[in-house]
């Protein structure tokens, strides 16, 4: 497992893009849903620090209400979704543009 980097807003928001690049890569459709532990697993990172789950929940938080991932809070864990066609978010995770993706979701959290 890697470490989390807590204190350096652009590590996080890469360490997330890195999370839903391997995500999104391995999506057979067009939307994919997952949870802020989800985007952590695939990073490859601990998920056991609340502080590090809660930390990706807002930057995802930031991202639904920036219109590039949508929120479905309607079961009792919420989760969070990315689809082709309402995201600009999925072409540049789908192009393996971690880099744009992490520019991008810093931004649009900041």
């Amino acid at each position: 497992m890697k470490a989390f980097n807590l204190t350096d807003f652009k590590s996080v928001t890469r360490t997330i893009a890195m999370g839903l690049y391997k995500i999104v890569s391995e999506a057979k459709g067009n939307c994919v849903s997952f949870t802020p532990r989800r985007v952590l697993e695939f990073a490859g990172i601990d998920t056991t620090a609340p502080i590090a789950l809660t930390l990706v929940k807002h930057v995802l938080e930031g991202l639904a209400t920036k219109g590039l991932a949508l929120k479905d809070d309607t079961r009792s864990k919420v989760r969070y979704i990315v689809c082709r066609d309402r995201s600009p978010l999925w072409d540049l995770l789908k192009r393996s543009d971690v880099d744009a993706a992490a520019d991008l979701i810093y931004s649009a959290v900041e």
